[in-house]
């Protein structure tokens, strides 16, 4: 076993260290120590769900321990409970430290230790000479360490190796706003006098619902750091941004800080002449007096301050929820199928009763519990908020009470929820998602050796399509295609040669796909840019960039992509504003020529908003409608409109879908002329639940698309019907199973309308009819799904059991006879007038003789 461990009162740098150790040490545990400080304590708060997992001292047998990477101490005084483990000869003991005073130190088998400014800061080292990843809140934490032990690089003991790793840090897109909030700065005695007065005279004013603080000061002596000052201050009193201006000696200088991305201070402050840029401004004031810069500042600030984001712009929605009388087992199947790490409980009334968590479900369990109701394991004090609380709230309320989420009511009622996820994506902006947690282990595998090929290869490398819109979305697609900016078939074959897999090439079209052993696709391409020469034909294509490739994806939430280089591992790429529309529930066109060059795209859009739930917004319906006026539908090929349509109608609820299709004009424009009304509708949603119960039935599989299709013709002509399918190059075989339900419909229907007694009359009656138009005289209730239910339950699998062979072992020479024979004993074994081999031999001798 291998542990990280820190010294007591861990510090930033120190838990910093403890997790940059883990990127090294990937099998060893993170052991917190005893005490933490209370704002690494708020960050793992507020940030547990992102960070490895962290174990306390008692969850450890330190008997087992042979190795220990201890980080920021070399004294054995500082180690706790790790101190006596690190005396076994036989443990392994790996040091890194900056600390290099005279003490009493530990013997260390490898010792990473020298003059640093932060112990991080070495561990950053080995990070980037391994070349190993780390995401954008790694990056933020890392930073946060060497930001603290070094004073903001102010302290005598910071090194240019300090310097370089936080550069470093910021290119792997640290966020210095998530830093600033958790560290604290020391003063000298002067700045503590002056911000004692700025605490004094204060004031605080509300802006687009931004609180806004404001102070002065008069001072004899000048005094630096006045940006300090206003830091700490904006700490102390928990406001997102602050003006001070202080007048020292003979001079009035103004500074503000802004950690709200709605409040650009470098605009604040041009109207007194400050400058800088959006979260640090300052000015040197000559010429006004106090009661005059306050008054100008509240001017700027009335015209530069925008609407802040409140809860309900960030929070996840609709919410998953569970009745308080649902039991554990239940919930626990719900959280290990959409990935939760909690859910809310609502009562009878549908109102907020409290939240379960994954760890309150594994202790239920764990004692046997998994039939109890889930209102005996909630949470009663639930906290909460209202859909205009702010983000900074939010997130105070996630730290204060050391949770993980946030619901959102309104009037009781539970409309959003905010998880730490939703906060991450605020502080972090676009570039930070951590989806790849969302895929199985097999995936995440996978996705990491591309990566490690694109480093060898010195190409780029792209999750792209439906599996990242998913992911985002909290949906299982694991459907993966690969975009290279390079040479698509050169990358596959390096892949598949380390995988051992089977590479198929289309030198063509610049695409190969890759056959795991377990039958799995894999897509890969090389970034191509399209273009059309007519509307509705197929476009060429030639190599280009990623941003080309996504550009020709038919909606901005299908033009997402997810870098699998080693450079930017997990960043999101949306050039096109697909998550917001993700976001805004819209399916959206990525130009206005969209569905002119590619009519089909019509069918995709009504595709995906049934099935996401999405609607097109106003403009794409437009170019929809405007190209269904134009006739360019009608120029599809019948292979694509065909194709198009059994994906629709291959969907869960494809009626909706269809009369989609049908208010919009687009299926008179295929050759459907089937009036979509709320009879038809219902009848298709009929037929799908009587697909859905008599499919385990069949021996002949029925087939979906086909039986909606023989619905959607069956009021045509036969002659039309056929002409039709041919021209959507339907396969023969189909095109005699929807000719032959139509025709046979009203046959059927009239059969069946009434009960039919004898059984053996039913079986022959329902044997002749095609799958699709059994499940058609289903749908129509009453004795029609009486008789077809009768035949399923009772009738179908019936046997004979004896066959020609027998008959021949009896003397019989085969002939025409053997099959009349056999058919008229199974008439009377279906009517229950014989049983059994013995009886059904005799019968068949009488028979014979006959």
């Amino acid at each position: 076993m291998e542990i990280i461990v820190t010294h007591v009162s861990a510090d930033f740098d120190a838990f910093a260290g403890m997790i940059a150790a883990k990127k090294i040490f990937p099998k060893a545990c993170i052991i917190l120590p005893t005490a933490v400080n209370s704002n690494v304590r708020n960050f793992i708060s507020l940030y547990e769900d992102e960070l490895p997992a962290l174990y306390e001292p008692g969850d450890v047998d330190f008997d087992r321990v042979k190795r220990v990477i201890i980080v920021d101490t070399r004294r054995m005084s500082r180690t706790g409970p790790a101190g006596k483990t690190m005396k076994d000869p036989g443990v392994e003991v790996i040091a890194y430290d900056h600390h290099m005073k005279k003490g009493t130190y530990f013997h260390a088998d490898l010792d990473h230790s020298r003059e640093t400014g932060a112990s991080t800061t070495i561990l950053i080292e080995h990070i980037r000479k391994r070349k190993i990843n780390m995401s954008s809140l790694e990056a933020t934490l890392f930073l946060a360490g060497i930001y603290e032990d070094t004073g903001s690089f102010t302290y005598p003991g910071t090194t240019s190796a300090d310097l370089e790793a936080a550069a470093y840090l910021v290119k792997q897109k640290a966020s210095l706003f998530v830093v600033l909030k958790f560290l604290n700065l020391s003063l000298s005695a002067e700045q503590h006098r002056l911000l004692e007065k700025l605490i004094m005279n204060y004031k605080k004013v509300k802006i687009n619902d931004t609180e806004i603080l404001l102070s002065s000061a008069y001072m004899p002596e000048y005094i630096e750091g006045l940006s300090v000052l206003t830091r700490k201050l904006s700490q102390i009193e928990e406001v997102s941004t602050v003006i001070c201006w202080v007048k020292m000696k003979e001079k009035i200088y103004a500074v503000a800080r802004s950690d709200n991305r709605n409040v650009d201070v470098s605009k604040v402050l041009g109207i007194i002449g400050g400058g800088g840029h959006p979260q640090a401004s300052s000015a040197v004031i000559d010429g006004l007096g106090f009661t005059d810069i306050e008054e100008r500042i509240l001017k700027s600030l009335k015209k530069n301050i925008k609407k802040s984001l409140s809860a309900a712009d960030i929070m996840s929605y609709p919410v998953r929820t569970v009745s308080q009388d649902e039991n554990i087992g239940e919930v626990d199947r719900i959280l290990k199928t959409y990935g939760h790490s909690g859910i809310p409980i609502v009562n009878e009334k549908g109102s907020l009763a409290g939240i379960i968590t994954r760890k309150d479900v594994d202790r239920a369990i764990k004692h046997g519990l998994s039939h109890a109701p889930v209102k005996g394991f909630r949470s009663h004090s639930t906290i909460k908020a209202g859909p205009n609380s702010s983000i900074d709230r939010i997130q105070d309320l996630m730290i204060e009470n050391g949770i993980g989420r946030v619901p959102i009511l309104k009037k009781q009622k539970i409309i959003g929820i905010i998880t730490r996820k939703d906060i991450l994506r605020y502080l972090h902006g676009r570039t930070y998602e951590p989806i790849m947690e969302f895929f199985p282990s097999g995936i995440r595998e996978l996705l990491k050796i591309i990566s490690v090929i694109t480093r060898h290869m010195k190409a780029s490398a792209y999750l792209v399509g439906g599996i990242v819109r998913d992911a985002l979305l909290n949906i299982q697609n694991y459907d993966i295609d690969i975009v290279v900016d390079g040479d698509g078939i050169k990358f596959g074959k390096k892949l598949a040669e380390r995988l051992g897999a089977r590479l198929d090439t289309y030198e063509k079209f610049m695409t190969a796909v890759l056959i795991l052993e377990n039958g799995q696709h894999i897509d890969i391409a090389t970034s191509r840019v399209e273009h059309y020469r007519k509307p509705a034909e197929l476009p060429s294509v030639e190599s280009g960039s990623i941003k080309q490739d996504l550009a020709r994806r038919d909606f901005t939430v299908n033009s997402l992509a997810l870098s699998l280089s080693s450079k930017n591992f997990g960043e999101i790429l949306d050039f096109f504003g697909g998550r917001e529309d993700l976001k805004n529930r819209k399916i959206r066109v990525l130009h206005k020529m969209s569905f002119i060059e590619d009519p089909t795209r019509i069918f995709r859009a009504v595709r995906f908003e049934k099935r996401l739930g999405f609607k097109m917004d106003r403009q794409t319906e437009a170019l929809a409608r405007h190209a269904i006026d134009m006739e360019i539908v009608s120029k599809l090929t019948g292979v694509r409109i065909r194709d198009e349509l059994m994906y629709i109608l291959n969907e869960d609820r494809p009626f909706n879908a269809i009369k989609r299709l049908y208010d919009l004009g687009a299926l008179s424009k295929i050759g459907i002329t089937q009036v979509v009304s709320k009879e038809f509708t219902k009848g298709m949603r009929e037929a799908i639940s009587s697909y859905t119960k008599l499919k385990p039935y069949h021996d002949r599989e029925p087939v979906k698309w086909r039986l909606l299709l023989i619905m959607m013709l069956k009021d045509n002509d036969a002659a039309v019907i056929e002409s039709w399918c041919l021209k959507m190059k339907i396969r023969r075989k189909d095109i005699v199973v929807i000719m032959g339900s139509i025709k046979k419909m009203p046959e059927a229907g009239r059969e069946l309308k009434k009960k039919i007694k004898e059984d053996s009359r039913l079986y022959d009656i329902v044997r002749r009819y095609p799958p699709e138009l059994q499940i058609i005289c289903h749908s129509r209730g009453g004795d029609h799904a009486k008789n077809i239910r009768r035949y399923f339950t009772k009738l179908a699998n019936i046997r004979l059991e004896i066959s020609g062979e027998d008959l021949k072992e009896l003397g019989y020479r085969p002939s025409p006879v053997f099959r009349k024979v056999l058919k008229k004993i199974l008439r009377q074994k279906i009517d229950g007038k014989i049983s059994g081999r013995a009886n059904e031999l005799a019968a068949a001798i009488d028979l014979m003789k006959d």
